[in-house]
């Protein structure tokens, strides 16, 4: 910003000394002339009738209207011509020596002399330039305003920059923060409940295996959590600096179908009812096949971790337009719809998940997320709370 005002006022200052010079050239230009045009009549005069007497019949014509002529003979006036500045009076000269000159009058006006000595002759032309002082004055008062001006704009400006780039940096610390202290709280629950089934195994050195093989089943059970999260939570880090996609073609029928053969056992022991249906004319995709076996994976566990008994699971693929359309729909617990929006934030389970004790660690739906992100799919939601849910896919059939 420094070097820019810097730059600017030295614009101004060249701009300013620039227009001054020309301004100034111009005039003295001018001036040059017009003494040149009176010294050429003076010596027409001078020849044809005699300078005095050439004077008193024909006068001095001036090119410039705006120009004043005084002519001296030892100090006495020979001609003058009639000007609003100084009416019967004569101008008072600092100096008297041949030159260009500027000064200012009692009356406020600012006067450019220049002055010449033909013969014995002193030959004074004289311009009102007052209106070109203004302007240069006025164009010095409106760089000065435009230097404020920009001075103003660029300082907000910089500050509405300044806070936009930040503004990222600011919501990924925040996030940052936020995920070390969500993962430690969750991280805590399992630790804890193994650190007190092994304080309880210290407390009682002389018992068998068998006597506490519930405190050991507990202790593992409480490990597999944490494995499985501390997996979780290296997968969504590694999704969320994803930035190359493996592409191929898909055959996404085949995909979801092979996934759901494994899931027709877990239904039948969990006396749950899965189907699955197709409609697809195309059924090839492009598209990264370990993500998105990944992300089925998520929505299939989760539709089994949240209904019951006799619940059943739904899986459909339909074409629209130029897009494949997958549901994964249950009638199990339901979401709340003042949760849905904070479905896909990392660790976060609903209060009622919360209170039934249902194992999990609120990354899959992250993970979800950042998948379906990063794919450039489209991932919606919609739930009855204690009815059912569904989730949405829309894979676009010929994506780039």
């Amino acid at each position: 910003m420094l070097v820019v005002f810097g730059f600017l006022i030295l614009l101004c200052i060249f701009t300013y000394i620039y227009f001054g010079y020309t301004n100034d050239n111009n005039i003295n230009k001018e001036m040059h002339g017009e003494l040149n045009s009176v010294v050429n009549q003076l010596e027409k005069l001078d020849s044809r009738y005699g300078l005095l007497y050439g004077l008193d019949r024909e006068g001095i014509k001036l090119q410039n209207p705006k120009d004043m002529v005084y002519i001296y003979m030892d100090d006495n006036l020979l001609n003058r011509n009639e000007n609003p500045y100084f009416g019967e009076d004569e101008p008072n000269f600092k100096s008297d020596e041949n030159g260009i000159y500027t000064y200012s009058t009692k009356e406020g006006y600012e006067i450019r002399a220049c002055i010449y000595t033909y013969k014995n002759c002193k030959i004074k032309i004289l311009r009102e330039i007052s209106s070109e002082i203004s302007s240069r004055r006025q164009l010095l008062f409106t760089m000065i305003k435009a230097v404020i001006i920009f001075c103003v704009l660029t300082y907000f400006l910089a500050i509405y920059l300044t806070r936009n780039a930040l503004k990222p940096i600011e919501i990924t610390w925040n996030n940052q923060a936020k995920f070390i202290q969500d993962a430690s709280h969750e991280l805590r629950t399992p630790i804890t409940i193994v650190s007190s089934k092994l304080e309880g195994l210290l407390k009682h050195p002389n018992n068998t295996i068998n006597d506490e093989v519930e405190s050991i089943a507990d202790a593992m059970n409480e490990t597999r959590r944490l494995k499985k999260m501390i997996n979780d939570l290296l997968t969504l880090t590694k999704e969320d600096y994803v930035e190359v996609i493996q592409k191929e073609e898909v055959d996404l029928e085949f995909l979801v179908k092979d996934l759901c053969d494994d899931f027709f056992d877990i239904a039948m022991i969990q006396n749950k009812t899965l189907k699955v249906s197709s409609n697809l004319k195309h059924k090839n995709i492009l598209g990264d096949k370990n993500k998105l076996r990944q992300l089925f994976v998520i929505f299939l566990d989760n539709a089994f971790k949240y209904t019951e008994e006799e619940d059943y699971i739904k899986v459909s693929l339909n074409e629209k337009g130029e897009k494949i359309i997958v549901k994964i729909e249950d009638n199990g617990l339901g979401i709340k719809k003042e949760e849905i929006p904070h479905l896909f934030d990392r660790f976060f389970r609903s209060e009622n998940v919360r209170n039934k004790d249902i194992d999990g660690s609120g990354i899959g739906l992250s993970i979800a997320k950042v998948i379906c992100d990063s794919l450039k799919y489209k991932l919606e939601v919609d739930s009855e709370y204690g009815k059912w849910t569904e989730f949405k896919i829309s894979i676009p059939i010929d994506a780039d």
